[in-house]
């Protein structure tokens, strides 16, 4: 096993003290460095970033007249997949559906609604199984598109509009195409320039230790060293190379994780969030494990503070405000019935 370096620097900066600018107190920060990509967080030790008060979210979630994602509406506004990927024409497991997506974001690209009988699903009602069922549908549409022919794939999820959702009623998207994301070619050849398996060295390494969580089946669950946004947290599948090959087991066991984290996330009162499944490309490697990323993001808030500042969006760099042990410690009681430690 390739040792794992969790380097980080402490920084000590002079800052006037809020509430009494002329006393200067010494303001501590830390710079974590990913020991897989190299890139850096910033963990602030005073101060509050991430949302401190739930968000009434009546107004927003209530149902409009024209949801083209409920039930009602749902064969009228949307298309049926190409017979070419599946010969369901709309993908349904339970009361999830999946539907082919009409913004362009990927050569092929769909919509997956967790529930279509509801127009709106709180966080703790995202229960494992409706996450379950919609993964294996989206699965599903994924595995329909590899039969074209060997590409890249991703599964994605936007909640709420702080979490960039134009649609209130919550779904998730596909993403299918020959050139991939930047996230996707950045930690395939990564991988493949670590002395072995970044991914099972990971799970060795951190087994037990304060950022991690748990297993269930084939799914490992940590909080990783260098976040890359708030509340992050890791689902990774060592053993598997690409979202093609994740079973219904698979899929049952990532939506019965999801499903806890997703508690953790309301026990925290936040509101929203994106996560996001990466597949290995055309050509998956042995040197890849299969990874979910989850965040939570802003409330939603007439009037509120983003989370993407410039150091995000302009130097690929998180500034967070919670360390990803605690993130470990507040989220460990609602992952009990879903993992084993």
């Amino acid at each position: 096993m390739a040792e794992i370096r969790f380097v980080e620097h402490q920084i000590t900066a002079r800052v006037p003290e809020l509430g009494n600018a002329t006393n200067v107190i010494d303001a501590g920060l830390t710079i974590r460095i990913d020991p897989l990509t190299g890139h850096s967080a910033r963990i602030l030790h005073q101060g509050q970033l991430a949302p401190t008060v739930r968000t009434d979210l009546t107004q927003l979630t209530a149902p409009p007249p024209f949801c083209p994602f409920c039930e009602d509406k749902l064969e009228e506004a949307t298309g049926v997949i190409d017979a070419a990927i599946t010969d369901e024409g709309r993908i349904r497991r339970g009361v999830s559906a999946v539907v082919p997506n009409v913004l362009a974001y990927s050569e092929f690209s769909s919509v997956g609604l967790y529930d279509t009988t509801r127009h709106f699903v709180g966080l703790r009602e995202l229960t494992p199984l409706l996450i379950g069922d919609l993964m294996c549908g989206l699965v599903a549409y994924a595995r329909g598109v590899g039969g074209v022919r060997p590409m890249w794939h991703s599964i994605n999820a936007n909640y709420l509009p702080p979490a960039g959702s134009s649609v209130v009623h919550p779904h998730a998207q596909t993403a299918h195409d020959d050139i991939g994301t930047t996230a996707q070619r950045t930690l395939m050849a990564a991988s493949e320039r670590w002395p072995g398996n970044f991914w099972r060295d990971l799970i060795e390494t951190e087994a037990g230790g304060p950022r991690w969580l748990g297993t269930r089946g084939r799914v490992r669950v940590l909080t990783p060293w260098a976040p890359i946004g708030f509340h992050e947290v890791w689902l990774v599948l060592p053993e598997l190379r690409d979202i093609l090959e994740l079973t219904d087991e698979d899929c049952a066991d990532l939506g019965a994780v999801l499903s806890g984290v997703l508690s953790g996330y309301d026990a925290l009162d936040l509101a929203s969030f994106n996560w996001a499944l990466y597949g290995g490309g055309p050509h998956p490697s042995d040197k890849y494990g299969l990874l979910l990323r989850m965040v939570s993001r802003a409330n939603p808030d007439p009037v509120y503070r983003s989370d993407v500042t410039y150091f995000e969006r302009l130097h690929a760099e998180a500034m967070i405000d919670m360390a990803p042990e605690e993130v470990a410690q507040r989220l460990a009681p609602h992952l009990q019935s879903a993992v084993t430690i």
